[in-house]
């Protein structure tokens, strides 16, 4: 009877000991606040995929997708410039913008009242904010849309919005919806998988490919699954993503034992290996840094690796080319394949089918042992749902553009992937140009907000500031531009030193338009 009591769900009776609710509703209540004080509470913004010069609604715009072009409703614009935590309630039509606890907007910001302007873009009535259930028959037309060109996507080639692989993806849908729907071990492994994965297999010259639900899933999935004793010990970039920070973790509860190394820094990488004795050794980084656009010394790890592999001491080389595949290389093998660097040399490709792709997933391109083993034991696989289909459809047609393979009577265009990283390295070397070279006078431009660039040397360039407000007010300042380029704040980046600049503004090169 006690036990019936204790978990019966009757309105009004006591679950559980009375504090027990209660703790967790001041810890959440606290935890909130202490974001907020810290200025690391997150929002969500909505927006609208655009293109061409419509106004955001109807199926012209679709019929002209964009990578570069997005729509954001007046209110959850004004709701942006005011800095208000907004948990994508900005984009429910006629609900009442306090009740932020049904993913409304939380008109506090930072511990300000918000400004009246952005509550008054709600549907109102006599001034008063229209609940769900009182929408009026025949409401004011709303105002337009504002048209953001984005600076902060990973779309780097435009093929998110390529006809061609909109098609296939749409194909994929009207024939096998999302495919079956389970794990791949189960029946989630389809013949379009199988394909993509060897089409992968191939552009980064490894024997075979192994398909994850994300590229963080991948990192997660794969280190873990490698590192899986105290007889192994992984060196890590100090500045590589998350993904891989929390792949380390994992291995760590396995007993395996992680070194961080400075970042890209060969000396200090060299260091640690002279003082390893694991039998099992494993050099993991990033080849295009996420946050600081700049590039791995990928072959002088290389010749560290070649260097301290020995008969008793196994050192494996794991790169994450989630920014650089399809970016570079003259056939979209990304940062090796730019380096020159042989696919032996490289012992597991990392990469995301979310980027370049404009697709979704992630891979592992690897041996066929080391395919074995991650499909028998990397859990953030197995215990997975396979790829959609379309998903699947759009990435194969993404590789087809970008490695130069689609041969069709409908593209005339010979090798259309390399046409378009040339596009883009031309907006690289132009932005380059423009930002960080000295004009006749012997001066440089003077950049927003006081920013500095020290240089654009990939598609993803920085400007640092020597304050978080500076950083957010130049945000802002572009926002009111139409230019879509967010702060990076900490935790993302590193608090000041000597060493990192306290905050940066990311920007990323758009292939389109010119």
């Amino acid at each position: 009877v006690a036990f019936r009591a204790w978990f019966s769900p009757m309105p009004g009776l006591l679950v559980g000991p009375e504090t027990s609710d209660d703790s967790w509703k001041a810890w959440t209540a606290s935890r909130v606040e202490s974001l907020r004080d810290a200025h690391v509470l997150r929002s969500l913004r909505p927006i609208e995929p655009g293109g061409g010069d419509g106004d955001g609604d109807g199926d012209e715009t679709i019929s002209r997708a964009s990578s570069t072009e997005v729509f954001v409703s007046q209110t959850t614009f004004a709701s942006w410039q005011g800095d208000n935590h907004d948990l994508g309630g900005s984009a429910d039509a006629g609900i009442d913008p306090s009740r932020s606890a049904y993913g409304g907007i939380d008109t506090r910001s930072h511990g300000h009242e918000t400004p009246s302007t952005s509550v008054s873009l709600y549907a109102q009535t006599d001034g008063n904010v229209l609940p769900l259930s009182s929408k009026p028959s025949s409401s004011p037309e709303k105002p337009p849309p504002k048209k953001l060109t984005l600076f902060s996507s990973n779309d780097y080639l435009g093929l998110g919005s390529h006809e061609y692989v909109r098609t296939a993806s749409g194909k994929a849908a009207y024939l096998h919806g999302a495919g079956p729907r389970s794990s791949p071990l189960v029946c989630g492994y389809t013949k379009l998988h199988r394909d993509l994965e060897v089409g992968l297999a191939s552009l980064k010259k490894t024997q075979e490919c192994l398909l994850f639900p994300t590229g963080f899933a991948a990192n997660t999935g794969t280190i873990p699954s490698l590192c899986d004793s105290p007889e192994c010990e992984i060196f890590s970039d100090a500045l590589n993503h998350a993904s891989i920070v929390d792949g380390c973790k994992l291995a760590k509860g396995k007993c395996a034992k992680v070194t961080t190394y400075l970042h890209c820094d060969m000396f200090d990488l060299e260091r640690v290996l002279q003082k390893s004795s694991a039998k099992r050794k494993l050099i993991i980084t990033d080849s295009l840094f996420s946050v600081d656009g700049d590039w791995a010394p990928l072959k002088e790890i290389v010749a560290l690796k070649q260097k301290y592999s020995g008969a008793n001491s196994g050192l494996l080389l794991m790169v994450d080319e989630a920014h650089s595949t399809l970016v570079c290389g003259k056939r979209g093998g990304g940062a090796c394949e730019m380096f020159g660097l042989d696919g032996n040399e490289i012992d597991i490709h990392v990469g995301t089918l979310s980027k370049a792709f404009g697709s979704h997933g992630g891979f592992v391109c690897c041996s066929r042992d080391m395919k074995s083993i991650l499909v028998s034991t990397a859990r953030s696989q197995i215990f997975s749902t396979s790829l959609p289909a379309p998903c699947v459809a759009a990435a194969l047609a993404a590789l087809e553009i970008g490695s130069g393979n689609r041969m069709s009577k409908q593209s005339p265009v010979s090798n259309e992937g390399g046409l378009l990283r040339a596009k883009l390295w031309r907006h690289v070397n132009r932005v380059h140009y423009e930002l960080c070279t000295s004009n006749d006078s012997g001066n440089r431009v003077e950049l927003i907000g006081g920013g500095v660039c020290e240089g654009v040397l990939s598609p993803i360039f920085v400007l640092t500031f020597g304050d978080e407000r500076k950083a957010l007010a130049a945000s802002g300042e572009l926002l009111a531009k139409g230019i879509h380029a967010p702060a990076i704040r900490p935790p993302t980046v590193p608090k000041g030193t000597e060493l990192f600049p306290p905050t940066a503004l990311r920007l990323r090169d758009c292939p389109y338009p010119d």
